[in-house]
């Protein structure tokens, strides 16, 4: 594989010799090197390599930003503010900077609001030195859920809690929609999160709380539990809570 220093000497002989920075793809053909070869060299994505070459990177394409992309531009901006960017916010950087996501990438890409936060914190939450920024999700959460156990319209709002395996650990969470939350947490692992089960409630708050107590002495990090046999056995005989 090549070095760090003949990468950024390849990219910076292409732009010279074509008048523009290569796009991702062009400069994976053109040095034959992959995204997995990127991060071993330090670089989280294609953009962290552009600019430090000195060049200027292509306008932004949304549809080319990975999951863990979107995240880490997330992450940066919560840290610069000081706190959750509102929709505004993020379209307002995005309209003085067109290389920044306008807020509905990361919304489409990340979830809403509850779903995004939850994201934010699966992303970091392996990390060091990210305590700020887990402390403004979980104040975001807890507004989040906060509102919707109070709806002042008094609606009932309908959802699962679910139980999932991946990479051996089992997760137990809440969600409204469930094709879009395995998408997420696939997109975080590096294998398909394998749905075990799902209980249909009108108190996702509620009983995802009963199962994390229940499991409390069994976490591994976060949503991510040690489950026996038995504990799946018990999680799977409700279908069902009303």
């Amino acid at each position: 594989m090549l070095t760090k220093e003949e990468l950024l000497k390849k990219i910076r002989r292409y732009a010279k010799e074509n008048g523009k920075t290569p796009s991702e793809k062009n400069f994976y053909d053109y040095t034959g090197v992959g995204i997995y070869d990127l991060k071993k060299l330090g670089w989280s994505y294609y953009g962290d390599l552009v600019r430090e070459a000195g060049l200027v990177p292509n306008k932004f394409d949304k549809t080319k930003y990975s999951h863990e992309q979107l995240c880490k531009i997330f992450v940066e901006v919560i840290r610069k503010k000081g706190k959750w960017p509102t929709r505004g916010e993020l379209d307002v950087k995005h309209h003085i900077d067109s290389n920044f996501p306008d807020s509905s990438t990361f919304y489409k890409k990340l979830g809403l609001t509850g779903d995004l936060a939850k994201t934010i914190i699966e992303f970091i939450e392996d990390k060091q030195g990210y305590s700020d920024v887990i402390k403004i999700c979980n104040s975001v959460l807890e507004n989040y859920e906060n509102r919707d156990e109070s709806s002042e319209d008094g609606d009932v709002i309908c959802g699962f809690v679910y139980l999932g395996k991946q990479h051996g650990k089992y997760k137990i969470g809440k969600t409204k929609d469930l094709n879009r939350r395995r998408e997420d947490i696939t997109l975080l692992g590096s294998e398909p999160i394998e749905w075990i089960h799902t209980i249909e409630t009108d108190d996702m708050n509620g009983v995802e709380k009963y199962w994390h107590d229940r499991f409390k002495s069994k976490v591994k990090r976060g949503e991510w539990f040690n489950l026996t046999r038995a504990d799946i056995k018990a999680f799977k005989r409700w279908r069902k809570i009303y």
